[in-house]
């Protein structure tokens, strides 16, 4: 891929001090909170619905504030870092603690620790999440960043992570039995989503080895969100969403994000033996996620929409699994040939002006530039290219 993707739109998120809109930004809108609109849940569902498809923006019209996102920021982040692995250049590490800076001040003091929300009120048909609730996901991607900030620089993020740990463990567990667990996404809320509960899974997994290997019951923990994830995957391998009839769904992220998951866990305990699962859920994501010639879909029984987190998505996972095509039985020509497709749909997601569009749906584009949702994932996918670089 181009390195001028990359620093082009470096200086398009600098430029814009890492803040924007969002796809799910809609509640945010000031105007319709002025007259009262927001009084009613229907309404709210509604607008946050039009605000998230609509290829025409709204949100300057109805006074939505650009704003900073800290999941974007920890995306932001981890390509710093990558870009600072790839060149060594000391001009990173100041962008890096300048964003370490201001992931943590919107750091969420709980009961039992620290966690990270999102920055405006998220509501789903299976719930409604009041602005900065601490979630998993949020909460683990900040992780994620200061781990990989930590191990570059020798940042000291021991407290912080602590914190994260036990507000996870503390607050996120949503049922443990004797076999299986499920992390929550959102605290008190009813709904098993596999991403939030491996990715959860993942970063527990990377602490436990950080701080030593020790601990039996954390261990123990992580075993039983794996459980739980893997015995839910349907017998062709494709992976359902969540655990709800309305969550049965299987599409391309969530797919990688959770292969992802399983890959660091497997990395840090070889003896849950997940080579195997791990085979096939790659070889139904390469297959079933993909047209023939390499496109990527939504989900594995359509095309549309085209998105922006499905390229960067795509980009992020086939990159870390370089290198790994012998030991997964994967075809690297199918490797190669959804690699130089998905790098075709991303030149034609490019403004001219260095940022990334949202997505393409079968008759018309939606060129909004969402700051988390475009911008964040794909400065973070891109950068890891230059850590596959030959």
């Amino acid at each position: 891929m181009r390195t001028d993707f990359l620093t082009d739109l470096y200086g398009y998120v600098k430029k814009n001090d890492y803040s924007g809109y969002d796809l799910f930004d809609g509640l945010n809108a000031k105007l319709p909170r002025y007259v009262g609109l927001y009084k009613s849940e229907l309404f709210k569902l509604f607008w946050i619905q039009l605000n998230k498809r609509s290829p025409i923006n709204f949100r300057p019209l109805f006074i939505t504030p650009r704003e900073f996102n800290v999941k974007g920021g920890a995306l932001f982040l981890l390509g710093l870092v990558n870009l600072y692995v790839a060149s060594g250049d000391a001009k990173y590490l100041e962008d890096m603690e300048y964003l370490y800076s201001r992931i943590l001040q919107k750091r969420i003091r709980t009961g039992s620790g620290s966690g990270f929300g999102y920055n405006f009120e998220w509501k789903a048909r299976a719930f409604s999440v009041p602005v900065e609730t601490p979630n998993a996901v949020t909460t683990v991607f900040v992780a994620k960043a200061l781990l990989e900030y930590h191990r570059r620089s020798q940042k000291d993020v021991a407290a912080i992570l602590e914190e994260m740990k036990n507000f996870l463990l503390a607050e996120m567990i949503k049922f443990e039995d004797d076999k299986k667990l499920c992390f929550n996404y959102v605290p008190g809320k009813d709904a098993e989503i596999h991403n939030a509960n491996l990715l959860v899974a993942a970063f527990l997994s990377e602490y436990y080895g950080l701080s030593g290997g020790k601990d039996g019951k954390l261990k123990e923990k992580i075993k039983k969100a794996v459980d739980f994830s893997v015995s839910d995957i349907n017998p062709d391998f494709s992976w359902p969403y969540g655990t709800k009839p309305f969550h049965r769904w299987v599409d391309n992220f969530h797919t990688a994000f959770n292969i992802e998951s399983l890959l660091t866990i497997s990395s840090i305990f070889p003896e849950l033996a997940l080579d195997e699962i791990i085979s096939n859920v790659i070889r139904y994501y390469l297959k079933e996620l993909f047209r023939g010639d390499g496109t990527p879909k939504y989900y594995n029984d359509r095309l549309f929409p085209i998105n922006i987190h499905v390229l960067a998505g795509t980009k992020i996972l086939l990159n870390k699994l370089s290198g790994m095509e012998a030991k997964f039985g994967i075809d690297p020509e199918r490797v190669r040939q959804i690699t130089n497709k998905n790098n075709e749909w991303i030149e034609k997601f490019r403004s001219p002006k260095g940022y990334f569009y949202c997505q393409k749906n079968r008759f018309f584009w939606n060129r909004i530039p969402y700051m988390r949702w475009a911008q964040a994932w794909m400065f973070y996918a891109l950068s890891t290219d230059l850590l596959n670089a030959d």
